[in-house]
Formats: structure tokens, sequence, C-alpha cells
């Protein structure tokens, strides 16, 4: 070797060691007089692997490979520095190179494995992975990332048996724990998930995402014991940027648009953080008709494609011609997607698909507009609108807040849901809608399963009032149960209908009814129900909705509209606090909308007592139903389509 071999040996000590800038500092020192020697351009390019710099790490594996495009070693840590800024393309064909000149590299097999499940070549990552389990039985992440790709595929027992191989092996591997935990969490089989968590945090208090997944977990079953101190943690942790929060579990948990923008942003810029975006020519098309490309991962029985089903049908498809990027699961005997597919010029099944796959199609396509459905929800491709798919790009309907993403050119809201003032906390230029941003929904299940629809078989008392809360579990919190059970011990003669299933749940409700001083046999618990009209006739059963917060019910307001239920609502400072209080005051309903918690009891109460003045409430509804604006899907999509036309003419940064 023909450099310092001495200098060299304590530099791969000091790197085996852990003491990596120190190596580095060596390595850099020898690399002055030894220019071509492409060990130390991988030695060099490993230490600032280590050390997250990723672009550096690229660079000198590179530079190794001029020196000697015969090393495999170079070719597998320069596909790990690619996939670390999601280039996963471009790492499969490093570790490619590597197995190549390494038939037998175990590493590259795994790390392809594990690139291979980002792409969602699901068959091919676990052909790799299984191969690396064969050759090295003993390898704990090998099991985990076959654990990751079981998952990814809802295959979760068999994910989870994955996870307990890589955990036997190494029983400190807390990924490993935090994987299995996610498991359970989707199976809402909270309590085992609590059990791992607990877990990771003996052993790292600190551990990525613990304390959020630990609140929204307890939250799914009511075990509110340690709910204000855990959330106290949380905000102190959020103000100081200690911590990230899925940004749409933040909103659950705090009605401050400072605090919710904040989140999003970082959320966003930890993300990209190492991501190079890919060139496009952002330049205006010359299409003979607008193409507006609708992105969402909720094609199925979810209420924002219940919005938009109308909507896509009555689009002037003399002018416009729209594009269906579907990047959620393809579910079986949907009859959502059925409902629509004839509605766009193309419609395209992309979850399968890698970002790059996803963004030359919409290329292909030369939208005009692409409108993001999803936002930061469960199955967004933030990327796809990070490396923009249309020269203007709108968040739109499907996430009530700012996508943090600057390359998101608008937002459509109304002034109830976002004020002028407002704006500054959105990453997006706000665009509004003259009324309320959100119409009713459609319902394309015309079927009912349910016959006879009594009270009797829900466990309701015929001759009481019955206040109704269907929420996801995580809408309800202890302030808000708490004004619940005030409004029952002033209305003697009224149970509260909630939904759920889980046990546990029921058992920790009851008990904080109990807290209370309610009878928590005034509680009357239901499941939830899949088919849509038997949802709708359920609902006739009760006499009044109350509402969450500081997250409100959004698209399923109408859903009691429809069956002319009348909500009490709590107004907040946000965006999800006031979707319910915007629809409500396009209606004239004002009077149902209250901005504290001790206005929101009084408006209940008094509705509860006053028969005359509930069904007075009601026939408001039925007239509003009928005649408003938001109930006439036809002029609501002409006017999103003049505001498409607004946006194309006037377009703010003057393409």
């Amino acid at each position: 070797m023909n450099i310092d071999e001495k200098q060299f040996e304590i530099a791969k000590q000091l790197h085996l060691s852990g003491k990596i800038t120190k190596a580095q500092k060596i390595y850099l020192k020898l690399l002055k007089t030894h220019k071509t020697n492409h060990l130390l351009y991988y030695f060099v390019g490993t230490t600032y692997l280590q050390l997250q710099k990723y672009d550096k790490a690229i660079n000198n594996f590179e530079q190794s490979l001029i020196y000697n495009s015969l090393f495999a070693e170079t070719y597998n840590n320069l596909g790990i520095a690619l996939a670390e800024k999601k280039k996963y393309s471009l790492a499969l064909n490093n570790y490619n190179k590597a197995i190549n000149l390494k038939s037998d590299y175990t590493d590259a097999y795994l790390n392809r494995g594990i690139s291979f499940n980002k792409l969602k070549k699901y068959n091919e990552a676990i052909k790799d992975l299984n191969l690396v389990i064969k050759n090295d039985p003993y390898n704990s992440k090998a099991f985990n990332s076959l654990g990751n790709v079981l998952k990814e595929i809802e295959k979760y027992d068999q994910a989870i048996t994955y996870y307990e191989k890589a955990i036997k092996i190494d029983e400190n591997y807390l990924e490993a724990i935090s994987n299995k935990a996610n498991v359970f969490e989707i199976q809402k089989k909270f309590k085992e998930s609590l059990n791992l968590l607990n877990q990771i945090y003996k052993k790292n208090p600190n551990f990525s995402s613990l304390l959020q997944r630990t609140i929204t977990n307890k939250m799914s079953i009511f075990e509110w014991e340690e709910f204000n101190e855990l959330k106290e943690t949380i905000k102190n942790k959020l103000l100081h940027d200690e911590i990230i929060l899925d940004p749409l579990i933040i909103y659950y948990l705090f009605d401050d648009l400072k605090i919710q923008s904040n989140n999003s942003k970082n959320y966003i810029n930890n993300q990209f953080k190492d991501y190079q975006k890919t060139d496009f020519l952002n330049k205006k098309t010359t299409n003979k008709k607008i193409k507006i490309g609708y992105f969402s991962g909720d094609f199925h029985n979810h209420p924002v494609i219940h919005v938009m089903t109308d909507i896509f049908k009555y689009h002037d498809k003399e002018n416009f011609e729209i594009y269906a990027f579907s990047h959620g699961p393809d579910k079986k005997n949907n009859i959502w997607k059925k409902a629509v597919i004839d509605y766009f010029e193309k419609f395209y099944q992309v979850y399968d698909m890698s970002d790059d796959e996803i963004i030359n199609l919409a290329r292909e396509n030369q939208l005009d507009i692409a409108v993001d459905l999803s936002g930061l929800t469960k199955y967004s491709r933030n990327n796809l609108f990070y490396n923009r798919v249309a020269p203007i790009q709108i968040n739109h309907l499907g996430y009530p807040g700012t996508s943090g993403l600057k390359s998101m050119d608008y937002i459509l809201a109304d002034k109830k849901v976002v004020k002028e003032n407002e704006e500054k906390y959105f990453s997006e230029k706000v665009y509004y809608f003259s009324d309320c941003y959100i119409p009713t929904i459609n319902d394309v299940s015309r079927t009912s399963s349910i016959k006879i629809c009594s009270r009797s078989d829900f466990g309701l008392p015929e001759n009481k009032i019955v206040f109704c809360a269907f929420h996801n579990p995580l809408k309800i919190n202890p302030e808000i149960f708490s004004v619940w059970m005030n409004i029952l011990k002033k209305t003697k003669n009224s149970v509260i209908w909630i939904k759920a299933k889980d046990e546990k749940a029921i058992t920790n409700l009851k008990k904080e009814a109990k807290k209370r001083e309610i009878n928590p046999n005034r509680i009357i618990f239901t499941e939830g129900i899949e088919n849509i009209n038997d949802h709708l006739k359920r609902l006739k059963l009760a006499d009044i909705f109350l509402d969450a917060y500081p997250y409100n019910s959004h698209s399923t307001v109408y859903d009691y509209l429809a069956t002319n239920l009348p909500m009490i609502i709590m107004e907040g400072s946000s965006f999800p606090s006031r979707v319910a209080s915007s629809i409500y005051s396009s209606l004239g309903l004002s009077e149902l909308i209250a901005n504290n918690y001790l206005d929101y009891e009084n408006i209940a109460i008094n509705l509860a007592n006053d028969k005359s003045k509930l069904l007075k409430i009601k026939e408001k509804i039925n007239i509003q139903i009928n005649t408003n604006y938001l109930f006439n899907t036809k002029e609501f999509t002409l006017n999103l389509e003049n505001i498409y036309y607004k946006l194309l003419k006037d377009d703010h940064r003057n393409l």
C-alpha cells in the first residue's frame, strides 16, 4: 500500500471504535498526498454516510469508483447514501453492481430488499430478504425488514412473526419493537401496543415518535389518566422544535394555528432534508382543454370521495379533461371507484408505483393543474408535489391545513375556516370560495341491509332525548367529554349514544362517566356501520348530535343534515375546528354554534328541554337541504371551475 500504513491503521481503529470524526480527519489528511487511492475515498465516504452528510458521501464514493470500479463495497455504500436521499431506483442500480461483483454479498441483498420495498416492488423485496435470512439466519435487520414488507401488503400477523424473530435475536432492537407496536395499533390492539411502547420507554425515553404514539394509543381506548401531562409535555417540545408530530394527529390535540403550521413545515423540512428534486420545466401548457389531475389515496368509501363524486360527475367535459391518480390501496368490491371511474379521461391506479414513475406519468399527461386531495394524511405522496407534477398545484379538501410545501401553490378555503389575517400560517397562497368551501356529499351505495330501524334495535330508550356523539375516539378528549356529562346532568331524561367497540375503551369511558357523577348506564354504546344508508337510518333515531372539539366534524356534517339531526358545534381558532361552523353558518344555523364550552352546554340543554324549538330547527334544516347552494353540486362545480380558470389566468407566479 503506497500510503502511510501506520496512520491508515490508526484511522481504521478509530473508525471501528466509533470515533468517526477523528478517523475522518486522518483519512482526509492522507488523501492530500494519495489523491488516487480508492480505499481512502471509500472510507471518507463511509464516514460522511455515518455522519448523515449524504451528498459528501456520494461524492467520495463516486470518486472512489473512478479509481477502482470493481470494488463491491463502494457500490453498496453508494446505494445506501442514495437511498437516504430517497433515490431508490439509483440505489438499486448500485446494489445490482455490488451483487454482480460479489454474488454472496449479504448486505447488498439486504439493502436491495429494503429499496425494493420503498419502490413498492414487494415480491422482489421478499425474495431478497428471504435470501439474506437463508444465508444469515441471525440477521435481525433482515427479519425486521421483511416484517416491514409484510406490513405494507397488510399481512399483519405474518409481519408480527418476523418482528418477533428480529427481537428474539436482539432484545434491544427498539425499531423492531416499535414496528410490532405499530402493527398492533393498526389492528386496533391498543393495550398490546402500549405495552410494547412502555418497553421502549424504559430503554430509550427519547425514541422517535414515542410520545405521539403513546398518547394516541391511550386516546383510542379513552385511557386519560396521564392525558393532560402528556399533552403538556408534547406542547412544550413542539414549541421548542424538539419533536415533530404526525400533522394530522396534532389537530386532535391543539386548536392552535401557529403550532399546527410550524409542525407541518417542520414535518416537510425533515422529510425532504436529504432529498434532491428532479428537474421539471415549470411552464404553462398549451392544451386545448384544461387538464386537471386529482391525486388521492382515498378513492374508496371515504369522506373525501363522498364529497368529490358529484364534482367529478358534473365537471364540464367540453372544457376540462380530468385525470385520476389513485395512490391508495386498490380495495376489493370498491363501489366508489366503480361509480366515478367513467368520469375521468384516464384513471390511474398508482399505489404500487414509485414516486418517479408517478411523476413521469403525470408529466406525460401534461396536466395544467394538480389537485392534492390527501394532503398530509395516511396515503399521502408528498414527493409528487415536492417535485411538481403540474404548473399549478392545489391543496384541497383532504387535509384541513397547510401542507408545509413551498411547491404547493394554493390552498382552497373560505373566510370562515381561514381568516385573512391568518394567511401567514400557510405555505400556500390561500384562495377563497365566496361561500363555504365544502359542499354536500353523495352516496353511491343505494342499498341498505336494515329493513326496519327502531330505537329498541340499538338499546335506546323510547321516550328520552338521545344525544348522539359518533366520533373517531381520537376526537373525544376529557374536556369535551366533561361538557357532554354536564349536559346529561342538566337534562335528566336523556342518554348519550357513543360509537365504541373495544372492551377496554367501553370500560374506561364508563369509569370516566362515574368520575363525573353520571350513571354509566346513560351511555349507550354501538359499533360502526360500513354501509352509509344503514348509518343514516340509524342516525334518524337520535335527537341531537354533539360535535367534538378541537377537531370538528367535516364532511360528515352532511350525514347529520340528511337525517334532520341538529348538531351543537364548538367553533375554534384553526381550520379543523371551524369546518362545521362554516357549513352551519352558510345554512343560517348559527344559533347552534358556540364559542366556548358554557355556550355549547346551554345550546344543547335548551334544545333538549324545548321540543318545539327542536322541531323548528329540524324544519329549518329540511328547508336548507332543498334550497341552499351547498346542496347544488352542479353550481358548486361551476364555481370550482371558475376558480381553476382564474388561477390559470392570474397565477401569482407569472409563469
